[in-house]
């Protein structure tokens, strides 16, 4: 019983529902918490169980949970949170009926970081799709600890259109100046961060912002801090939501992934502005470009973010405007540098960052830093951002290696880390910016960067410098001669390069004008 008690019962977790700090917690749940129906893990709910099983003490248990483990024991599956169905867990997945597993303890220890969904109540691949960050494990138990208190759903709950209008329109027609900003989802990356400064700039310009996204992630707070959110992936019917908001609003749709959403826009007689921030190859890689075919079709406004962009895509969807993003710079604060530099302060340090995948050419970043550590010594690395499952195996190879990377993954004060950096290495297949090395020459740190599908090629070759693709060695030798000779001054017309060429309100200057024209 001791074992299976370690795996239910979670000190933390059950200290915080609780003013004192009892040196065995357990014990304390034994005297006074189950008789107040406190929770000893995300796992068990007490009272659920009680009232569940009524007769949870007829043979002596001191507590429900012992008596939940009692039946555990036996072989009599009882259900220990209202979303915890052991029989449903079996039936769901066949490899543990023969497993003869105990399908609510199995849960716990290994289900939940799986992502396997314990019931037909709560489904983890939802959940993580919608709210977690990316990579993130244990649905179940953030929904618990977290996600419930702000109203995150555990299955998808389906709205008719009817009741999508309805809801909309309660949600939008007494916003003052109101426009709708939408996006694929709501990760801390690249696209989704931009909308969010772009929201926040439009704010203050005096817009109200309503907010149509495909699926949620930990920016989702942050929006709804600026103004009411629809997620789609949590049931609402799209065309019924756009019924639902006046024709006169305009719509912004930051991102090529969110094209259905532009169309669904459109055809409901909205002025919509589209910005394409991604490739061709991505965009023919995930089926985009006849959606932003129809789109257009439907009277969507495209927009380039780069002219490599423009020049890839004329063939199929004719001239396009383009509009260089601007960048918000993070204001470098001293103490945030100051512990930075402590951490690198006997190091020379390179920096890499974004969503680390195939694209980002996160080998290809990892080949950049073997080869840099075997002529620098002092030499170490870092990359900023999440990574997906393919990069994070190799970044675990290359650390039991010996190659001394660190993965800080998504930093608030990733400033301080680009002023520290010695050189971003730009080793992305296909990328439209990337802003984060925008960002790096913005506090001064350039760049070196393989001349592949790059939007930043002519808007900011000031920043650094590109090499051929598959260039290795000269793409470590500029590396190396940034550390040899940059220089104070380079580093401030680097940073005026970013302020003079990237100021992020003119770039919404221009965004309010694509939205506020009447061009179909």
């Amino acid at each position: 019983m001791n074992n299976l008690i370690d795996q239910f019962f979670d000190d933390d977790y059950y200290l915080r529902q609780i003013s004192e700090s009892p040196s065995d917690p357990f014990a304390h749940f034994v005297a006074t918490g189950d008789a107040q129906e406190l929770d000893p893990s995300p796992y068990f709910n007490t009272n659920f169980y009680k009232n569940e099983y009524p007769d949870w003490n007829a043979n002596g248990e001191r507590t429900a949970l012992e008596n939940f483990i009692a039946h555990e024991q036996a072989g009599s599956y009882r259900k220990p949170h209202p979303l915890i169905d052991p029989n449903d867990y079996i039936e769901t997945y066949p490899d543990l009926s023969t497993a003869k597993v105990q399908p609510s303890l199995h849960y716990v220890m290994y289900g939940d970081g799986e992502g396997r969904s314990p019931s037909r109540l709560f489904n983890s691949n939802f959940y993580a799709r919608c709210y977690l960050p990316l990579g993130q494990k244990n649905a179940f138990k953030h929904y618990v600890t977290r996600g419930r208190a702000i109203h995150r759903l555990p299955v998808p709950f389906n709205r008719t259109r009817e009741e999508s209008r309805q809801a909309a329109w309660d949600a939008t027609w007494t916003l003052k100046k109101p426009i709708v900003l939408a996006v694929h989802d709501a990760q801390e990356a690249g696209v989704p961060l931009l909308l969010l400064d772009i929201a926040r700039d439009f704010s203050a310009r005096g817009y109200s912002p309503c907010f149509v996204l495909t699926n949620g992630g930990p920016l989702q707070e942050a929006f709804e801090a600026l103004g009411p959110v629809f997620l789609l992936a949590e049931g609402w019917h799209g065309e019924g939501l756009f019924c639902g908001i006046h024709r006169q609003i305009p719509v912004l749709v930051n991102t090529a992934a969110a094209a259905k959403v532009g169309e669904l826009s459109a055809r409901t007689g909205h002025h919509t502005v589209l910005l394409i921030h991604e490739m061709r190859g991505y965009l023919a890689q995930q089926n985009l470009v006849s959606a932003l075919q129809a789109a257009q079709l439907h009277g969507v406004h495209l927009v380039a973010s780069f002219q490599m962009m423009k020049t890839d895509l004329h063939a199929e969807l004719g001239e396009l405007p383009v509009v260089h993003p601007g960048v918000i710079q993070q204001k470098l604060r001293f103490s945030e540098f100051s512990e930075v530099h402590r951490q690198f302060k006997d190091k020379t340090l390179f920096i890499g960052a974004g969503h680390g995948d195939y694209r980002k050419g996160f080998d290809l970043f990892l080949e950049a830093c073997r080869a840099i550590h075997g002529r620098l010594q002092s030499s170490t690395f870092v990359w900023l951002g999440n990574l997906d499952v393919w990069a994070q195996g190799l970044a675990e190879k290359a650390q039991s290696d010996g190659l001394p990377l660190l993965l800080p993954g998504f930093v608030k004060n990733s400033a301080a880390w680009y002023r520290e950096a010695a050189a971003y290495l730009l080793t992305s297949r296909e990328d439209a910016g990337p802003t984060t090395a925008i960002h790096a020459g913005g506090v001064g740190t350039g760049f070196v960067g393989y001349a592949a599908k790059i939007g930043l090629r002519g808007a900011a070759d000031a920043l650094g410098r590109f090499v051929p693709p598959d260039d290795q060695d000269r793409f470590v030798e500029e590396a190396l001669r940034l550390v040899r000779e940059d220089s104070s001054l380079r580093q401030r017309e680097r940073r005026k390069f970013v302020r003079e060429s990237g100021s992020f309100s003119a770039y919404c200057d221009t965004l309010v004008q694509l939205v506020n024209s009447t061009t179909r």
